[in-house]
């Protein structure tokens, strides 16, 4: 049996008034929002970096050093605010990303820039680990659903802005402003949340806390992920999906998965004094296993979708990454708007969490199948596009935040860091695993397409080039024919992503089936107990008369 530790002192929703929860939501708005746009907006402007320091053939890093940390420590930091409280490991997070923010900015050579990278990515990771676990603690549930569509509405607008700004950063002065311009959000997010957050008004760092920290535990839940999102990251890329270096690090993410599961384990029966990083108890809850992944297929379609939307305007329409970003349009104001839509519901009838859930997985899978039968039309986009965007669009806008609120309803305060931290992990491993799947679909399907018109050599340029807006010495047919093959091959990566949306429509409509009966016993319950209570009173009355 777990023993159950004295915890720091946690944020009390009654202490937080109306303006300081203003404040509070603000200022993790801005600090979440610069987190998800170290993802989208450094892309822009990775030539010009790789070529201002010298090192075309580790451009690529700069992007996955951040990755690899962001994604390792989300469980890690969840936890961890059972022990240091959420408002201090939330100042330390965005205090590791401001800092290294702007000792990326200052880099002088890759080496320097890929480090300071995956530290900023650490940073990051708090940062998106603390949010969401501050708002499941300050907010009560009938208003989580609100308040957490109104925090996602940051991925799909980070997006769209980190493209079109890094392409203004790049084209009108240096590269280094991409990382400088978190420094005035960091500074600015942290002026909100320490007067918007109550005072914890106790020391966090004792002895007593460094004890309960699972530091074996740690580090396994840093290592199977950090192994596991290199090698999807990777694969096909730097390295073929059948080179020791990708099957060794996905062997090494299984045993060490498999290593952290039984190690956890081993710590609830034989640690008392110590707190483990993910309680396994938690994964006997059927609720908890369908919704990560429920959670893990939302990530895989929102991110690869988000991703492949922007690419497929480019390089079969020849748009611009600003125009490119402007016809996403439809989707990064829908997904808000409908998430908020969805948590205004929440708030009015809780009960209709079940049936949010079926129906956003549901829209998900129509988006994803209506955006893979996109005609092959080279010249022009097809207008229907936006309205498919739409519809995807209401799809994830409706489901995470019933999925948020089911945790919050269904976890106390001693698990909810844990299960939220699982949940965020779902979703960002989801999103790696998208991207490595229309990857792989892309080469695959690209390479046998394109062979058939052009020499291996210029195969190889078209791949490795992010546009195809410049000829790369190819005639005006071949280009044309190029932008067909990468038409047909974005069709297959959105059909690939439609069994993913599939198995999440069918584990969030079991998910929302349990949790109606969940629902509907506790009211019986309840009845029987208020029935009880009456007889009993009038058992008594009696009695005294």
């Amino acid at each position: 049996m777990e023993a159950r530790q004295a915890r720091p002192p946690q944020i009390d929703p009654s202490k937080v008034s109306t303006v300081r929860m203003v404040l509070c939501m603000i200022g993790l708005w801005v600090c979440l929002f610069l987190s998800a746009l170290e993802t989208t907006i450094v892309a822009t402007a990775l030539n010009k970096i790789s070529s201002d320091l010298d090192s075309l053939g580790q451009s690529s890093w700069i992007i996955v050093a951040y990755l690899l940390t962001y994604n390792g420590f989300l469980l890690l930091f969840s936890k961890l605010t059972d022990i240091f409280g959420q408002k201090t490991l939330l100042i330390v997070a965005q205090l590791i990303f401001l800092v290294f923010s702007m000792a990326c900015g200052a880099a002088q050579t890759m080496t320097q820039l890929v480090v300071f990278r995956a530290m900023q990515g650490i940073g990051g990771s708090g940062i998106y680990s603390n949010v969401f676990v501050i708002v499941t603690k300050i907010i009560t549930p009938d208003k989580i659903g609100l308040y957490t569509g109104i925090l996602t509405s940051v991925f799909a607008i980070a997006s769209l802005l980190g493209p079109i700004l890094g392409g203004v950063i790049v084209d009108n002065t240096t590269w280094r402003w991409v990382f400088f311009l978190n420094g005035p959000g960091i500074v600015l997010s942290l002026a909100l949340i320490f007067p918007g957050i109550p005072s914890l008004g106790k020391k966090i760092f004792t002895r007593q806390t460094l004890q309960r920290v699972d530091v074996v535990g740690g580090i396994l839940s840093l290592a199977w992920p950090t192994m596991l999102v290199f090698a999807w990251e990777e694969g096909g890329e730097s390295y073929s999906w059948g080179s020791s270096t990708i099957i060794g690090t996905l062997v090494g993410g299984g045993v060490g998965l498999i290593a952290f599961v039984f190690y956890e384990r081993w710590v609830v029966r034989h640690q008392s004094d110590m707190e483990p990083i993910l309680p396994m108890r938690l994964l006997k809850s059927p609720r908890l296993c369908l919704n990560l992944l429920s959670m893990f297929c939302v990530g895989v379609c929102f991110y690869a979708s988000i991703v492949l939307l922007p690419e497929r305007f480019q390089t079969v329409n020849g748009l611009s990454p600003m125009s490119a970003g402007i016809h996403l349009l439809p989707f990064t104001i829908a997904s808000p708007v409908f998430s908020i839509t969805c948590g205004f519901v929440l708030e009015k009838a809780p009960r209709t969490a079940a049936y949010l859930v079926g129906i956003g997985a549901s829209l998900i899978v129509v988006g994803i199948a209506l955006l893979g039968s996109l005609p092959t039309n080279v010249d022009t986009v097809v207008a229907a596009v936006y309205g498919y965007e739409v519809i995807l669009a209401a799809g994830t806008g409706f489901i995470m935040p019933p999925l948020v609120f089911m945790l919050k309803v269904e976890f106390d305060d001693d698990d909810l860091a844990s299960a939220m931290g699982a949940n965020n992990t779902s979703r960002t491993l989801g999103g790696c695993v998208g991207l490595a799947v229309t990857s792989a679909v892309t080469h695959s399907k690209l390479r046998n397409m394109l062979s058939a018109f052009l020499s291996p050599s210029q195969v190889s340029t078209v791949l490795n080039s992010s546009s195809t807006n410049s000829n790369n010495g190819l005639s005006p047919s071949d280009l044309v024919r190029v932008r067909y093959a990468y038409a047909v091959s974005y069709g297959a990566q959105f059909r690939a992503l439609l069994a993913f949306a599939c198995v999440g429509t069918v584990s969030a409509v079991a998910l929302g089936i349990l949790r109606e009966q969940q629902v509907r016993r506790t009211c019986r319950l309840s009845s029987q107990s208020r029935a009880t209570t009456f007889i009993q009173l009038d058992d008594q009355e009696t009695a005294v008369g």
